[in-house]
């Protein structure tokens, strides 16, 4: 099984995001990557190294973390989006070995194997985090699986359909906290899990739970 390149120290992460958004700028052109997403991907580089920077500081706290963790998590999102859909994908036929380690990958990255698509539904609890924190908790994902995906929603009706979970977030750990604003303090959370598998295929949705923010 190869080894998630995301799922890395914060140390060995910060090293590797700088050189794949490197790399995603100066091969964006071959490997048609979008100005828009190279630009996103550097805003969140730059966000997660002041985080970073902050969270090593001498003085740090439990808020400079929890900020560094989001702003990971933000920049992790952008780019697994990139590695899927332009190098995973390939849609120009164009990616080469030599490409991958431009990234920071390894060639065995590039390697597709046969996965079969998610069939099973992923049981989850909900319990209160930190403050504005809700803790979500799952199975530890299989192999040849991305993780779990969010679909979720706060405030408003009650959701009748999974349609009406409009915002969503992968999810690579067992346990993982969304963070919600304080205008959303006392709002209900409407949330739904599903597989991801490696080939962005994703399985059945749960039953939709509820939990209020505090």
């Amino acid at each position: 099984m190869n080894r998630d390149p995301f799922s890395i120290s914060e140390a060995e992460y910060f090293s590797f995001a700088t050189t794949f958004n490197a790399a995603a700028i100066t091969h964006a052109a071959l490997l048609g990557i979008s100005a828009a997403l190279v630009t996103g991907n550097t805003e969140k580089l730059a966000a997660y190294a002041a985080a970073y920077h902050a969270a090593e500081a001498p003085n740090a706290g439990k808020i400079d973390r929890e900020s560094r963790k989001e702003k990971r998590e933000d920049l992790t999102q952008s780019m697994r989006k990139i590695k899927k859909a332009y190098l995973d994908a390939d849609p120009l036929d164009v990616v080469t070995p030599e490409i991958f380690l431009d990234f920071g990958l390894t060639a065995k990255d590039h390697i597709r194997t046969d996965v079969s698509d998610p069939t099973e539904i992923v049981p989850f609890s909900l319990e209160n985090g930190g403050y504005l924190q809700v803790i979500v908790k799952h199975p530890a994902r299989p192999l040849h699986y991305n993780g779990a995906v969010a679909f979720y929603k706060v405030g408003g009706p009650v959701p009748k359909t999974h349609k009406e979970l409009t915002s969503s977030k992968l999810l690579t750990r067992p346990i993982e906290a969304l963070i919600f604003e304080a205008t959303q303090l006392g709002e209900t959370l409407y949330i739904a899990l599903c597989w991801e598998n490696e080939k962005g295929k994703l399985g059945p949705l749960s039953p939709i739970q509820s939990h209020v923010i505090a």
